[in-house]
């Protein structure tokens, strides 16, 4: 069983703690980074339009010269780096280490893109979307926090929102395909 670790740096408790322009956090900056470094990556880059083709079709994007494997390679070590990141800045926010502290943020994750406007199905995605996606998510849970509504509630309102996106982004692909 993981237990949990309290003996965070000094250094890394003040970056965690320090805020610039007043109220926002130094944390803010890690995360802003991240946004544009994976739009530039999706949008720029040729690893981001593999992941996406891949994402979209890996037979077709197989048949066009991408390596698939490579490429899921590639999508896997983005994926574990930027968990390793946000694991890290947790911990400077925290000021202490929870091994399953992000047991129940499945649902968050998911929730994010689906409601920022990611196709399901593969093959788009939106950086900023997403970035939307979370600050939508969070502002809910936290509003739902505020006013002490059921945990369980909060899992509850983002099933619906979930339903809602894929609703909204299915009612758009059956409206794209008719045009």
């Amino acid at each position: 069983m993981a237990q949990p670790f309290y003996n965070i740096p000094a250094s890394v408790k003040a970056f965690g703690n320090a805020t610039m322009l007043g109220p926002i956090p130094w944390l803010a900056l890690p995360a802003a980074l991240v946004v544009l470094g994976m739009w530039r990556l999706i949008n720029r880059q040729k690893v981001g339009r593999y992941i996406l083709a891949v994402g979209g079709n890996a037979s077709a994007a197989e048949l066009s010269g991408v390596s698939v494997a490579r490429t899921i390679l590639w999508a896997h070590a983005i994926s574990g780096f930027l968990a390793a990141l946000a694991g890290v800045m947790l911990v400077a926010r925290l000021q202490l280490g929870q091994p399953s502290i992000g047991d129940d943020w499945l649902i968050l994750s998911f929730a994010a893109p689906v409601i920022g406007g990611a196709v399901l199905s593969g093959g788009h995605v939106s950086v900023f979307g997403t970035f939307y996606g979370v600050v939508i998510v969070a502002i809910i849970t936290q509003a739902l926090v505020i006013f002490r509504i059921d945990p369980f509630f909060v899992q509850v309102v983002l099933g619906l929102l979930i339903l809602w996106a894929v609703g909204v982004n299915r009612l758009r692909e059956v409206r794209f395909a008719g045009a």
